[in-house]
């Protein structure tokens, strides 16, 4: 595969991007790809276009990181990972190598990421869930699934041909839905109340 086929910048709708790889623990390097993937709600995807300029609707693309090992990465892509590729640079996520490959193919298969929405946060959603989880706009109120938040997540898929990637997104609920949490806590200091009431010591 050739390097510098592509940028983030000019990625568009279907084009996959292996951006550059990072040498992570024992040895092995993190892969990050990057994709453009437009709403399959044509409403929401007008509400994208008419707030294109507003950086809190960016359509900006998506990333995902694959961790492999040199030897299989050097014989899937065809690039040069060992450490004697005089491209490696030490930069402010460690060491790291440009790769820019627009539509990398992967043993036949054309890579592609995909979304993969939950209401199951991951350890470091759970202990960041204000930043985490998916919200209206950037920095706006949380959208949420059944009064859940919704955590979109990204993963890295091989897909045949023409073959569509598979979306899995979550049906929002509409603007003012309690959250679940919230919901449960004001049941339960409202349960509390109602018992310490019915208490022959009362309040």
């Amino acid at each position: 595969m050739e390097i510098n086929t592509g940028t983030v910048e000019t990625l568009k709708n279907g084009e996959c991007l292996l951006v550059d790889a990072r040498i992570v623990k024992n040895g092995a390097i993190s892969l990050q790809f990057a994709e453009v993937i437009r709403p399959i709600d044509e409403q929401m995807s007008l509400v994208a276009y008419a707030n294109r300029y507003n950086d809190a609707f960016s359509t900006k693309a998506r990333r995902s990181w694959l961790v492999t090992d040199v030897q299989a990465a050097t014989e899937d892509y065809g690039v040069d990972f060992s450490d004697m590729n005089p491209d490696w640079y030490e930069g402010p996520k460690g060491t790291m190598l440009d790769l820019n490959i627009l539509n990398p193919v992967l043993n036949g298969y054309n890579v592609r990421l995909a979304i993969k929405e939950t209401t199951e946060p991951t350890p470091y959603q759970q202990e960041n869930i204000e930043t985490a989880c998916k919200t209206r706009g950037k920095g706006g109120d949380p959208i949420t699934h059944k009064g859940e938040y919704i955590f979109s997540n990204v993963i890295v898929v091989g897909v045949k041909g023409e073959q569509e990637v598979e979306h899995t997104r979550l049906e929002a609920d509409p603007v003012g839905v309690q959250l679940v949490e919230e919901s449960q806590v004001q049941l339960t200091t409202e349960s509390m109340v109602g018992e310490l009431e019915s208490n022959d010591i009362g309040l």
